[in-house]
């Protein structure tokens, strides 16, 4: 069973009340159209949710895309991102990290179905606009354009051809002058124009289809067409090739940062920026940050495996783990300390096998500056490490015969030193992570040197 992940961040869920219980998509413009849970109107996409629940696993994403967000997905359908002009859209908009995010994801061969409308500014007409600014990059990075100001008749629905399926296209944009960039197939076409096309991406395939409405309720078993089929079809077609035999490849990726609300009686700007001099250093209200990535790797099964912090075959039916870990590191190229933790473990099985939210907290009285990588003769002067808190949440999952499936972790510390001439509560606060992201992917192993070199975020 292959899992589609269900983009609900860039497109808000229904928002227009009918009445106290009943919650649709606007009936005007865009916002909350389209989503699986709205039976109750033509422009919710229940009956294909429906029916993908029949072969798929379906989850929901409520943060932006990242190789974190998007480890656990085969198949990512991205339902016409709202355009932020109309009241109750999304507040967020898809940027250049999230373009850069699908395209990796493509790349190590995962699927992506985007849906998206024609663009029009008619104040006077029904307008379906998605977010024509911030998906164009993306169009951009294929070598294509979308004819933005075409949409198909509004008076009757297009009987556009998907081989031998006809496929009721209402109100929907175009290829610009039919020209698709190499590689490209044409997926849905009537009378010369291309309505939606299929193109490989890195070992991925990426499906734009041009009408987000054919799958709406009004349309997805409308007589006479066969939009259902044709939806079913391309899910099926679009499933990973890592779904259909046992992965031998993951990718790895580990990734981190440090944030200080730096003080001139305390942990001062200079000294944070030494501490990792290669990372990206931004200032947002009186923290600053610095966050640093690795570059991915491929591994083989048993070496993803070998660097998973907590195992999941021990996990399997407990209701809590321990796990080693090591604290975070503070300056780049010291050692720190382990420590054990004991973790609480949920479990979830399914058909596509078992799915595992694993989270534990520690705090930590006894630890010393060098214990966190920490140079005890600049922090010494500063003040005494009093506390470390330290919180891991770690989001895995294994296949029915116990293989793995995906793995992330992110390990977060907060660590407080006494410094009675700093005017915040008398003490410097210093936050860290270190985080990992394994992933199936379709690229053949990397034989040698597994360790990541970090590299400027």
């Amino acid at each position: 069973m292959k899992r589609i992940v269900f983009d609900s961040f860039f497109h808000m869920p229904p928002g227009h009340r009918l009445s106290r219980n009943i919650s649709v998509g606007g009936y005007r413009t865009n916002y909350g159209r389209y989503s699986p849970f709205d039976t109750y109107h033509p422009n919710g996409a229940s009956m294909l949710f429906s029916d993908l629940l029949t072969s798929f696993d379906v989850k929901f994403l409520n943060q932006p895309y990242s190789e974190m967000t998007l480890a656990e997905a085969d198949i990512l359908m991205i339902p016409n991102p709202d355009y932020p002009l109309y009241e109750g859209a999304s507040p967020y908009r898809v940027d250049e990290p999230d373009i850069d995010a699908i395209m990796n994801f493509l790349n190590r061969g995962g699927s992506v179905i985007l849906m998206i409308n024609s663009f029009l500014s008619k104040s006077d007409f029904w307008e379906e606009n998605f977010d024509f600014e911030r998906i164009t990059p993306l169009f951009d990075r294929l070598g294509l354009r979308w004819d933005h100001s075409f949409m198909s008749d509004d008076c009757r629905i297009l009987p556009s051809k998907c081989g031998d399926l006809t496929v009721g296209y209402g109100q929907g944009g175009r290829v610009l002058g039919a020209k698709l960039p190499n590689g490209a197939q044409p997926l849905l076409t009537f009378e010369g124009d291309i309505f939606g096309f299929l193109i490989k991406v890195g070992k991925g395939k990426l499906a734009v289809v041009g009408d987000s409405g054919l799958v709406s309720n009004g349309l997805y078993h409308f007589p006479g067409f066969d939009n259902a089929a044709f939806m079913l079809k391309l899910f099926e077609d679009m499933s990973p090739a890592w779904c259909n035999s046992p992965t031998s490849s993951y990718e790895y990726l580990e990734f981190g940062h440090l944030s200080s609300a730096t003080s001139a009686q305390g942990i001062t700007e200079e000294i944070f920026k030494s501490l990792r001099p290669e990372a990206r250093f931004e200032i947002d209200h009186h923290y600053r940050h610095l966050t640093y990535e690795g570059k991915p790797i491929t591994l083989s099964a048993a070496d993803a495996m070998a660097k998973l912090p907590v195992k999941l075959k021990n996990s399997a039916g407990k209701k809590s783990v321990t796990g080693e870990f090591s604290y975070v590191n503070i300056c780049d190229g010291l050692s720190t300390a382990p420590f054990d933790l004991n973790l609480n473990v949920s479990e979830k099985k399914s058909e596509i096998g078992t799915d595992y939210m694993i989270s534990g907290t520690k705090v930590d009285e006894n630890v010393k500056w060098e214990d966190i990588g920490a140079d005890p003769a600049v922090f010494g002067e500063i003040g005494r490490l009093i506390r470390v808190n330290t919180v891991i949440q770690i989001f895995a999952g294994t296949n029915p015969d116990g293989s793995l499936r995906y793995y992330t972790m992110k390990q977060g510390q907060i660590f407080y030193d006494r410094n009675s001439k700093n005017v915040h509560y008398g003490v410097d606060i210093l936050l860290g992570s270190k985080n990992i992201v394994v992933s199936p992917t379709a690229a053949n192993p990397v034989v040698g040197d597994t360790e990541p070199s970090y590299s400027i975020l």
